[in-house]
């Protein structure tokens, strides 16, 4: 029954969002601003990505797995965070930025950052001991 849930809640979130991103589009059209695209489309791939790890928890007490947290999460979010921050001060890569202007299109790494949020904090691993 879970599951079924899940995958009703996943359609809703399919249209809700799509309905979001068509309206952010016509106001940033009529106020000729494109930042609001850019932090909706990274507040909506974030929560997508919540939304996917949901599947995946199996066991919802709080139990933080640092290494995920801090090694995938963090570097993560903070590359999803790079392109609305950029559109806002105006920050460019000094490195080469071909390969990241390729994976920030991809839309992956704001769901990846979702979905390890959630699975790093629910740690669902079993310790030697069980």
């Amino acid at each position: 029954m879970w599951k079924l849930i899940w995958v009703i809640g996943l359609f809703l979130l399919t249209i809700i969002s799509y309905d979001i991103k068509y309206q952010i589009k016509v106001i940033s059209g009529t106020t000729y601003s494109i930042v609001p695209v850019f932090w909706t489309n990274f507040i909506i791939l974030f929560i997508w990505g919540v939304y996917l790890s949901l599947i995946f928890i199996k066991k919802w007490t709080i139990k933080i797995n640092l290494p995920l947290l801090i090694c995938v999460f963090l570097p993560c979010f903070l590359f999803s965070l790079f392109v609305p921050l950029a559109m806002i001060f105006s920050i460019s890569l000094p490195i080469g930025d071909i390969w990241f202007n390729k994976a920030v299109r991809s839309n992956l790494i704001e769901m990846v950052a979702g979905l390890t949020f959630m699975l790093s904090i629910f740690n669902n691993l079993k310790s030697e001991s069980e």
